[in-house]
């Protein structure tokens, strides 16, 4: 029903607008597999936003073409899923890279993250697209009614069974720039839709009706202008200062182990690492030493040798560490928590300063598989073993999220790897009294060296903008950098020479810029402005809508 497509508007869009609106069957899941894959480029380390230009008014234009079928639900539904199948395949093909660690055992089940992850999640897309479907028509409207139901979509990506909230579209601009700033104001679920209705407006220049009238296909488009250069200006006067520097001075490191040989080489020569680090490198009484998650391979606070090795290079510091703990449960039973740690001198004796354990758990990499999936029981013993591999059952999560108070270091709010992902937790932890800074410890090494960390460190710069602090970062095998409260990169670790062989090593210490101010994000204004803005499409769909 498609071959009679005949498109109007802007001419010279004319026949691009019909080669996609008369694509059918695999041609056309072939070609959203394509866009949506291309859409790839569009996130960290490469940040081409404007790809998604081509990619969403390409998308649109095939479901103009859809929804003339018969059964357009399931034509409109394949073309969005396939669209999300490429684009989760490619942006997140390093989710492939824990089974690699150890072939091996694990290669052969491959198709977990490279098939089953992608396909899974993009029949959130799918599903999204097909809703959209029954409010499409040629007109203007169905570009605010795709940003709508896509929006919609992200959200519950960010949030169904806990949510995986990677690569959203509002992350395409790169952190710390002008445009990034937009989520101060509304969070990235908020930039995401504004984002998600610039990259589209163009597929309204072009549609099936016969009949006159430029003018109105050019107004999302115009709007788009409109909302570009006034979130370009507002973002540009809001980061035209530099950040003033507060008093506490950061040390980051990273000993660069690669996670292959963690376990091989075992946590003493990992341990003498950081001690080597700790003992030529440039330090000051009062730092603050930051190092990764899951640092040694031992149980830290548990282990009187390794306290007494760190306390004997300490002196007087403070060492923020990412450890994995247990507690004792029962006769040979304990639970295991992936925690972050703060210690001074006198762990020996007295014990951490303050502790936070990590409640956002990666599913089937620290949470078991029992309790992610129906029958995941009986599945678990074939997965890669948890993060850490000390604890195979899976961790235990923490209470929630919390500003950390201890002795001698500002006030500060714990990420560990996976919660940077989310927005609510800073903005939670800071709901009863606002911190001074965020700390971010990771495991990159997990990632592989690819677009994986890159993405990562690029997402965890966000939650500075939305909440206007600053952030230490110390991430394995990944980017360890220190970033104001406006997103922007102050400083970054570097290598260490002497190294071992192999290993990445990284050091950096500088001072931690000073808080902005509160954002209206984090006076969760920024929430409902989500949802108003998504009421605000609606009304405007319905405006222009024409069947």
């Amino acid at each position: 029903m498609t071959d009679g497509v005949r498109s109007h508007g802007f001419t010279a869009l004319g026949p691009l607008h019909e080669a996609f609106a008369r694509l059918t069957g695999w041609t056309a899941a072939g070609t959203a597999f394509l866009l949506g894959a291309f859409s790839a480029v569009a996130f960290a380390p490469f940040h081409f936003s404007a790809v998604l230009v081509i990619s969403f008014t390409g998308l649109v234009w095939m479901l103009d073409g859809a929804r003339g079928h018969r059964r357009w639900g399931k034509a409109i539904f394949m073309r969005t899923w396939a669209f999300g199948v490429g684009f989760f395949l490619i942006s997140m093909h390093w989710t492939a890279s824990p089974f690699l660690v150890e072939p091996e055992k694990y290669a052969i089940f491959l198709w977990m993250p490279l098939i089953l992850l992608p396909a899974g999640m993009a029949l959130i897309w799918g599903a999204a697209g097909a809703m959209a479907g029954a409010f499409w028509s040629a007109s203007p409207s169905r570009v605010f009614v795709f940003a709508l139901f896509f929006a919609l979509a992200e959200y519950t990506r960010g949030h169904l069974f806990g949510g995986f909230p990677w690569n959203l579209p509002g992350t395409t601009w790169i952190p710390g720039g002008a445009l990034s700033q937009t989520a101060s104001i509304g969070g990235v679920y908020w930039l995401t839709l504004l984002t998600v209705f610039v990259m589209s407006s163009p597929a309204a220049l072009v549609d099936t009706r016969d009949m006159r009238g430029l003018a109105v296909r050019m107004i999302p488009i115009f709007a788009s202008g409109i909302l570009v250069a006034l979130g370009w200006a507002w973002g540009a006067q809001r980061i035209a200062e530099p950040s003033p520097l507060s008093d506490t001075v950061i040390v980051l490191m990273d000993s660069g182990v690669p996670q292959d040989e963690k376990w091989e080489v075992g946590p003493d020569a990992i341990l003498g690492e950081y001690t080597r680090m700790m003992s030529t490198e440039e330090g000051a009484p009062g730092d603050i030493i930051l190092w990764p998650e899951g640092a040694v391979p031992v149980n830290l606070l548990q282990d009187p040798n390794a306290i007494d090795i760190i306390d004997a290079y300490l002196g007087p510091r403070v060492l923020i560490a990412g450890t994995t703990r247990y507690e004792i449960t029962g006769d040979d039973a304990r639970d295991y928590f992936n925690s972050l740690t703060v210690i001074d001198q006198s762990a020996a004796r007295s014990g951490p300063m303050a502790l936070y354990d990590k409640h956002r758990l990666v599913p089937f990499g620290e949470l078991p598989a029992a309790e992610v999936i129906p029958f995941g029981r009986s599945i678990s013993g074939i997965l890669p073993g948890a993060m850490q591999q000390m604890a195979t059952d899976g961790f235990r999560p923490g209470p929630g999220p919390a500003v950390i108070y201890a002795d001698n270091v500002p006030p500060f709010v714990a990420m560990i790897c996976y919660e940077g992902l989310y927005s609510s937790i800073p903005r939670d932890a800071n709901l009863n009294g606002r911190a001074d800074w965020l700390a971010v410890i990771s495991n990159d090494a997990w990632f592989g060296g690819g677009m994986g960390p890159a993405q990562h460190y690029a997402q965890n710069r966000y939650r500075s903008i939305e909440t206007g602090l600053p952030m230490a970062r110390a991430a394995s095998r990944g980017a360890s950098a220190i970033v104001d409260g406006f997103g922007r990169e102050v400083l970054r670790a570097a290598p260490v020479a002497d190294s071992p062989d192999g290993w990445n090593a990284a050091y950096a210490r500088g001072r931690l810029p000073a808080p902005a101010e509160v954002t209206i994000y984090q006076h969760r204004i920024g929430i409902v402005l989500f949802w108003l803005t998504l009421c605000v499409f609606a009304g405007l769909a319905f405006a222009s809508w024409r069947r």
